[in-house]
């Protein structure tokens, strides 16, 4: 017996070609064939990203080694996996756009007032006006439906810090370019994560969306501790040390941006 695809010699009870990995088909074609292969493709458990899903949650140490020591027929690719996670955050936001600004506009308002009152109690900064609030708040709105309009972009373009924080702070025996691959598949989750508790903090408490970033922390912990056989406490150690590098880049950003900013207004007012 020899395959179809490639014409590999088979034995009689072979079910996948050894040479080009295809499965071997030895009954003819039937509707009840066709509406079965199509459910199992698109639904069943052993579809390839599905698969891909589990031994990530299951075995994630496992599936990344394998993954990067060149065992890729039985996984999604990582970009495209992230991709695929990326277009199901996209759709569930974009499909409730109104409820997705406004508990963005709940949240960032709190926010604001909580650090307003902090900095008035702390450092005597004065409290802010209405119409500085509402100015503000419109900011936010702003930067909220940027981010709706251009979030694969956005995610495109910071991958890579993601990925050079968990490379210094991870570092060998992986490279950079491996580290990437890594981070495609947490991320992929990621999103997958986002888009589920965002779908019911839409029918229990708007509260519930922000448990995601946690889970984050919690799931690059233990995939990167998986895979680099980490203890408990080396884990946690490993995504603080991510998370508090990550904080002063973004305080860096800020300062730097802020500092650009008043430069421009300066000369620009001086040479205007």
């Amino acid at each position: 017996m020899t395959c179809k695809n490639c014409h590999a010699e088979l034995s009689e009870i072979s079910k996948f070609c050894n040479s080009c990995g295809a499965k071997v088909v030895t009954k003819r074609i039937t509707a009840k064939n066709l509406l079965s292969d199509i459910f199992q493709n698109a639904f069943g458990w052993d579809n390839k990203y599905f698969s891909t899903i589990r031994s990530l949650i299951i075995r994630p140490g496992e599936l990344l080694r394998e993954y990067l020591g060149g065992t890729r027929k039985k996984y999604v690719n990582p970009f495209t996996f992230l991709v695929i996670g990326m277009t199901l955050a996209v759709f569930t936001f974009n499909s409730f756009e109104d409820r997705y600004i406004e508990n963005n506009m709940n949240f960032q308002t709190k926010q604001m007032k909580w650090q307003s009152q902090w900095m008035n109690e702390n450092l005597g900064v004065p409290l802010p006006s209405e119409v500085v609030k509402k100015e503000q708040l419109a900011g936010v709105e702003r930067s909220t439906k940027f981010i709706l309009k251009y979030f694969n972009i956005l995610v495109v373009l910071t991958l890579p810090l993601y990925t050079l924080l968990a490379f210094l702070v991870y570092r060998k025996p992986y490279n950079y370019g491996e580290h990437i691959v890594i981070n495609c598949y947490i991320q992929g989750v990621s999103f997958i994560s986002i888009s589920g508790l965002f779908l019911i903090s839409l029918v229990t408490h708007p509260l519930v969306y922000l448990l995601n970033s946690l889970l984050l922390l919690i799931f690059y912990a233990y995939a990167y501790g998986k895979l680099y056989k980490l203890s408990v406490g080396q884990s946690i150690f490993k995504v603080f040390l991510f998370l508090a590098i990550l904080i002063a880049v973004s305080v860096a950003i800020m300062i730097v941006g802020f500092l650009v900013g008043m430069a421009v207004a300066y000369f620009g007012g001086k040479f205007g």
